[in-house]
């Protein structure tokens, strides 16, 4: 006997994007079977009728460190909208990484870190921006830290805004992508209010490197005369991956709008979730958020799953586990319910006299994760 089977769910194959009705059947934490119709029974029977069977999302932009101001709970944010796997993204820097270790063992969520190129990553925050002064970048810590623990980060981070970098202008950048090389390591940049035009900042990045916040709408931006710039295309094309991650104040209509009506998609989704956004509406406070706002402007709903699911899973170098339901495939799932009904999506808080709304009639409403072959969360009326 099965422990789960999933009956007559709409599957979502978000490798060859596409969706078929069928079910999907779990033992010992793996995927035992998809298929039109799974005779066999199992300890628990599930009808998702109506409902989109998707891989375990993996959110992978987060700030879920406990300890810093800004960090949130993995699993309290996570679990209850069909995420199953999170990347920190530089919460931690080479001096407190192994102090987040401990924490990370203890969940049942799969995390997996960028590394600030700060030594104290964003422990600071609010009262104080990180020091990203490249004099103070501990590069003989951070290769000491990735050949320790290589197995389990995924590389580094800096946060480029004016705000932060001031009169070091791109000098951080350029520092960090050297020893991004030293290390072999992918560099995430957060590029909102950059402190030079978009087509500078993408120059000096490699293939492999990600731009996160891409359609964030302060200072320079991906547009160039309301369309995709010529600069953001070339980058794509030679290796730049592009993030949407919004949080409270990473993301615009003005721009993203604009780029998905030209199919500038997402290469990875994830939300930017902290303890100052999360549940934060009508912002992107979690991830089932997300797919519902990139579904309303125009992204196809297998893209949109895809960049949640299978894209993140092979940046991260785990798509050989999770990202997609396969056969034998760790039993990472999700299931959404499309609820009807007036919704309001947000690029800022409703305090903020900046903010634009759009409303929308549906979202995708989390009814039941399992991690690992275990439900972790259900809707109670599910």
């Amino acid at each position: 006997m099965e422990d789960i089977i999933i009956r007559n769910g709409l599957i979502v194959d978000v490798e060859n994007e596409k969706i078929a009705k069928g079910d999907i059947s779990v033992k010992d934490g793996k995927i035992v079977k998809v298929c039109s119709y799974i005779e066999e029974h199992a300890t628990s029977e599930i009808d998702a009728d109506g409902c989109y069977v998707t891989p375990g999302l993996i959110d992978h932009h987060t700030h879920i460190y406990p300890l810093a101001a800004i960090g949130t709970a993995g699993e309290a944010v996570c679990f209850g909208s069909g995420v199953t796997t999170a990347v920190d993204a530089g919460s931690t820097g080479c001096d407190n990484y192994e102090q987040y270790r401990g924490w990370i063992g203890m969940e049942k969520l799969s995390i997996m870190p960028y590394i600030n190129v700060c030594s104290v990553g964003l422990s600071t925050l609010p009262k104080q921006m990180e020091d990203v002064k490249p004099e103070h970048m501990d590069v003989g810590k951070l290769k000491e830290l990735f050949d320790k623990y290589g197995d389990e980060l995924l590389g580094l981070k800096l946060r480029t805004s004016k705000n932060i970098v001031g009169e070091l202008g791109l000098e951080p950048l350029k520092a960090a992508v050297k020893i991004g090389e030293k290390i072999n390591r992918p560099l995430m940049v957060h590029i909102t209010n950059p402190p030079a035009e978009m087509e500078k900042v993408l120059e000096i990045l490699r293939p492999g490197d990600i731009v996160t916040h891409m359609y964030q709408n302060v200072g320079y931006t991906i547009l160039k005369n309301g369309h995709v710039a010529d600069c953001v295309w070339k980058a794509r094309e030679r290796g730049i991956i592009f993030e949407a991650a919004d949080a409270r104040a990473h993301f615009s209509f003005e721009v993203s709008e604009k780029a998905i009506a030209e199919k500038f998609y997402p290469d990875l989704l994830g939300t930017d979730v902290t303890r100052l956004s999360m549940h934060l509406r009508p912002t992107a406070f979690n991830m089932a958020m997300q797919i519902s706002k990139y579904t309303y402007l125009g992204m196809p709903f297998e893209k949109v799953i895809k960049a949640a699911t299978w894209n993140n899973a092979e940046n991260m170098g785990i798509s050989d586990r999770v990202g997609s339901l396969k056969e034998g495939k760790q039993a990472d799932i999700a299931v959404f319910r499309v609820h009807e009904g007036k919704n309001v999506f947000g690029d800022r808080p409703y305090t903020d006299e900046t903010a634009s709304f759009r409303e929308s009639n549906r979202v995708f409403e989390p009814v039941l994760t399992v991690k690992k072959g275990e439900m972790v969360y259900r809707n109670v009326t599910f």
